[in-house]
């Protein structure tokens, strides 16, 4: 431990209690909150002193450092443990940035290129912390921020002196890979997925394939273009029960406002409460279910067998029996694509531990069944859909930036083991799926188009055919410079990286790129605070 007149470092470790271990020591259970505040007011004292920098080196122990997705638990445990810790300190770091403090540093040993140097197993579940810390990066531009990925293999001599000094270094990335040799930024690369690249899709009315979430939203339509052009056998699974016919007296009332003022009508007479939140989520089930109807019926005119279980993907043991089913049943399963996610978006501050859980598990529990589960030997193709904020980090979804950016990282770890397709694709938003009108209108005004249903459908059916391609991580938007910038990312928007064509979708795979280091800050921008943890 190192302590100074000016500053002094905290050690804090995870255990089921908190306690002392030895001079600025601690043991704390990072999972309740109200430990964390009792280390909080133990470290402010009766001088007031305040936490100016959190550095997060959970990821680096066991269990995190296995290779693989690890248990079900492992990745979510790691990411509420950083969230409640970054609850609690947010006060103290927003204020210390105004001193010269704020800082937020999290290291991450995936392979010293955040997973993308395709040489090995990837330790995966340190990968959701990536993008929380890009989202802190969103939600508070007056801290400075940094994901700092190590080559597990470095001499550790050479690891200790490139991190003192990337430590000191405040050239605006957010996401830096140190190897042996080396200092690596991501970059952006235009790569359309042309003709030349691709193979013809193997897949007729003898194949199976799997769907979460493919009954409604986008994930839909994706589903009902793969029906249109190969006609397999479909598997869909989603949260809702299949809906039963709907009733005849509301069966031609075609818009949300029909519905709206029949129900008002309905519970006035049977004096019910007819709360505002009551009628939108009887008229939202009502649409759901319609949709969801009509999307099984175009899969099923396209010529496509469909069959719909209603399962919980966060259920190990349900969703990973229905895939053992799928095997007994069928005999094959040659593609999945999981499109299962649910957003509660709020602020860092304001996040539970169980909203946090339902979204991030959502895609995480899920995508870990599949790989646990799926017989990658004989698998053509598995799609995760993944989202820009996995990519840049967004405000108000930290728990979804963590979700994507494991799937990220999950797909890169199956890539490598794997000999069929296996991508996750970071889609900006669709004009349709989980956008709400505020939030369309808040995109129109960043300049951010959306991506046309039928631009999206193609595109996926064009990723599919390009086999195992080795870019394992793909972003697909319209208008990703503007996604870019929507807040500092910490990405370069300049060279051929990002060239945006507003009427298309353009596909851009991260790749990591040396960097030249900067000039070390001047004094004045690394004054020290007065605590640090």
């Amino acid at each position: 431990m190192l302590s100074n007149d000016e500053f002094r470092v905290r050690q804090v470790v995870p255990g089921s209690r908190n306690r002392n271990l030895a001079a600025n020591r601690y043991q704390v259970d990072l999972s309740s909150p109200e430990a964390l505040e009792q280390l909080h007011a133990s470290i402010a004292g009766s001088q007031g002193n305040t936490v100016g920098a959190i550095v997060n080196l959970l990821g680096l122990a066991e269990p995190f450092t296995r290779p693989g997705p690890g248990d079900n638990g492992a990745a979510l445990r790691l990411a509420q443990w950083v969230l409640n810790v970054l609850k609690e300190f947010e006060g103290d770091l927003r204020e210390s940035a105004e001193r010269g403090g704020g800082w937020a540093l999290n290291f991450t040993s995936l392979d010293g290129k955040f997973g993308l140097a395709g040489r090995g197993p990837l330790p995966v579940a340190q990968a959701a912390t990536i993008g929380m810390f890009k989202t802190i990066n969103k939600e508070w531009p007056e801290v400075w921020v940094k994901n700092v990925d190590l080559d597990p293999e470095m001499d550790p001599q050479v690891l200790f002196s490139q991190v003192a000094e990337e430590i000191q270094c405040s050239d605006g990335l957010v996401e830096v890979g140190l190897s042996q040799n080396a200092r690596w930024k991501i970059e952006l690369v235009d790569d359309p997925p042309t003709t030349d690249k691709m193979s013809p899709l193997t897949l007729d009315s003898d194949s199976v394939v799997l769907v979460t979430g493919g009954a409604y939203g986008v994930t839909a339509e994706a589903t009902k273009q793969l029906a249109r052009e190969a006609r397999p056998r479909l598997i869909l699974v989603g949260r809702s029960p299949l809906p039963a016919v709907e009733p005849a007296e509301t069966r031609n009332l075609a818009d949300a406002a029909a519905l709206r003022k029949y129900l008002i009508e309905q519970m006035r007479c049977q004096d019910a409460a007819a709360t505002p939140v009551k009628i939108e989520r009887a008229v939202q089930r009502i649409l759901k279910d319609r949709a969801i109807r009509a999307n099984i019926a175009e899969m099923e005119k396209a010529g496509s067998q469909v069959e719909y279980h209603s399962v919980n993907v966060r259920d190990a043991g349900q969703f990973g029996a229905l895939i053992d089913d799928i095997y007994q049943r069928c005999g094959r399963l040659d593609g999945v694509i999981h499109g299962a996610g649910v957003i509660e978006d709020s602020l860092i501050g304001n996040k539970t531990p169980e909203s946090f859980a339902r979204v991030f598990s959502t895609k995480v529990d899920g995508a870990v069944v599949l790989a646990n589960k799926l017989r990658g030997e004989s698998l053509k193709f598995l799609v995760f859909f993944s989202s820009v904020s996995g990519r840049f980090g967004n405000t108000g979804q930290i728990d979804y930036s963590a979700a994507n950016d494991y799937l990220n990282k999950l797909a890169a770890h199956l890539d490598q083991q794997w000999p069929g397709r296996v991508v996750a694709i970071n889609w900006g938003p669709w004009d349709g799926g989980m956008i709400s009108d505020e939030l369309r209108r808040l995109y129109a005004a960043k300049g951010i188009h959306l991506i046309p249903r039928e631009e999206g459908t193609r595109f996926l059916l064009s990723e599919l055919k390009l086999g195992n391609s080795g870019k394992p991580e793909v972003l697909a938007a319209c208008g990703v410079r503007a996604i870019a910038a929507a807040g500092d990312s910490g990405l370069g928007t300049r060279g051929s990286g990002l060239g945006v064509r507003d009427s298309e979708i353009d596909r851009h795979p991260p790749a990591p790129s040396p960097e030249s280091r900067a000039p070390s800050p001047q004094p004045n921008n690394i004054s020290q605070p007065k605590s640090r943890v």
